[in-house]
């Protein structure tokens, strides 16, 4: 086949590079040079480099014409798959925002986490719809027990300093940003998430008093603020606020989670953890049933607090899913993710690039010079430092999956952005 050039930008380091490295890791062996990094490094690096495939991450509205369309100027092939496309309240709101028809039409390969995501693009443009395959994502091939050793020496490492610990999700950007905190009375969906963040905070006070001998952990949204939470909690002896790493190590060591619509529900569940869905108001037109339907729901602090009571006494937290639950959750989550398929993601969304056909007329370059952007703290707070150490030492872990020795060259070619191919 030849050397194909595959870009892969990320805008959430926490969230998305694992899954990016794993998808990495298995082109190169197909054949790839890939250029991976943070998202802005990757589309300067795309504009001077050999015509390949563009792996758009999903943006909204205006960023996502903007990307994709320069992608398209650039020569590329451009295939997309929405982290937000798992699951959206609003089909009509997530079509306007995130997957307008005008940009669709320039994308080659539009990667659906599910059934219910193709149905909504292929019925709201039947034109586009050939052009959508349901492939799940690689951030949940990561779940599968296969990968698990990539997280057990960091999830035991987590158990040693906290022991038993109870992990609080939130998911609360639209009112506590990085930017600091939003108030708009006008707005009752602001208020909503202002009151569901107020919530939490007083159900995680209620939790550090109950359980006095179990640490809590918070792990904020990546877009939030810690800020005001270190400092609702800073009387608090056992409580933590982190946001540090993948979430799957935090969840692999968790005794159990608490949370609110997040898709972390989704992802403690195919790891098989008690989950408590705390649900103290509610906003019908935005509340999510999937997320919210995997764990024991509770509308208030003491219901937490005698779920999670419970769940402590328990030895193993295999006791926790019960057959009949598992058929309710299996099925409902098949509608929105691809399940039990056969195969990964990785594999699916590689067998389906591999058919598109690519000719570069650019030069391979040297690499001889760095690419450079203007600083954004927004951005850096999402994308801090990536060293080339820790892809090396995810691929290392990979290839004891896989008991292989594969010899890969990583070259920095900029800040946060790696040139990545077989040797």
């Amino acid at each position: 086949m030849g050397e194909r050039w595959l870009y892969l930008p990320v805008e959430v380091k926490a969230r998305e590079l694992d899954a990016k490295l794993l998808l990495a890791y298995y082109a190169i062996k197909k054949g790839y040079h890939v250029i991976l990094g943070e998202q802005r490094m990757v589309e300067l690096a795309a504009a001077e480099f050999p015509e390949g495939i563009f792996y758009s991450k999903g943006y909204s509205r205006g960023y996502r014409k903007k990307v994709i369309k320069q992608a398209v100027t650039n020569g590329h092939e451009v295939v997309e798959l929405d982290e937000e496309g798992l699951i959206f309240p609003d089909s009509d709101r997530y079509l306007n925002t995130r997957m307008q028809k005008e940009v669709l039409k320039m994308i080659t390969k539009e990667f659906c986490w599910g059934h219910y995501q193709c149905e909504v693009i292929g019925n709201a443009y039947p034109s586009q719809k050939k052009k959508c395959h349901i492939v799940g994502n690689p951030r949940f091939d990561l779940l599968h027990p296969k990968f698990h050793n990539l997280y057990l020496q960091d999830a035991d490492r987590i158990n040693e300093k906290y022991g038993d610990f109870i992990l609080v999700n939130t998911r609360f950007p639209l009112y506590n940003g990085s930017q600091g905190k939003r108030e708009d009375d006008s707005n009752p969906f602001l208020l909503y998430i202002k009151q569901l963040y107020i919530s939490f905070i007083e159900m995680v006070k209620g939790l550090a008093v109950a359980f006095p001998h179990h640490q809590i952990i918070v792990r904020p949204h990546p877009a939030e603020n810690t800020d005001p939470y270190e400092e609702a909690f800073s009387m608090l002896n056992n409580v933590n606020v982190i946001f540090e790493g993948n979430i799957i190590k935090w969840l692999m060591a968790a005794k159990a989670i608490v949370h609110n619509d997040c898709t972390s529900s989704i992802e403690a569940y195919l790891l098989e953890k008690p989950i408590v869905t705390y649900i103290p108001v509610t906003f019908k037109v935005m509340d999510m049933k999937l997320p919210n339907e995997l764990g024991i729901q509770a509308v208030k602090i003491n219901d937490v607090i005698s779920i999670i009571e419970s769940i402590l006494k328990r030895s193993n937290s295999h006791e926790y899913f019960n057959q009949k639950y598992k058929d309710t959750a299996n099925k409902l989550l098949s509608s929105y993710y691809l399940k039990d398929s056969g195969q990964f993601s990785y594999h699916s969304i590689l067998k389906i690039m591999d058919g598109i056909s690519l000719t570069p007329t650019k030069p391979i370059p040297r690499f001889n010079h760095s690419f450079n952007v203007k600083p954004n703290k927004k951005l850096e707070h999402l994308f801090p430092f990536l060293s080339k150490q820790e892809i090396q030492l995810f691929f290392n872990k990979i290839d004891e999956i896989e008991n292989q020795d594969t010899v890969l060259s990583v070259t920095p070619i900029g800040e946060n952005l790696y040139s990545i191919r077989s040797m």
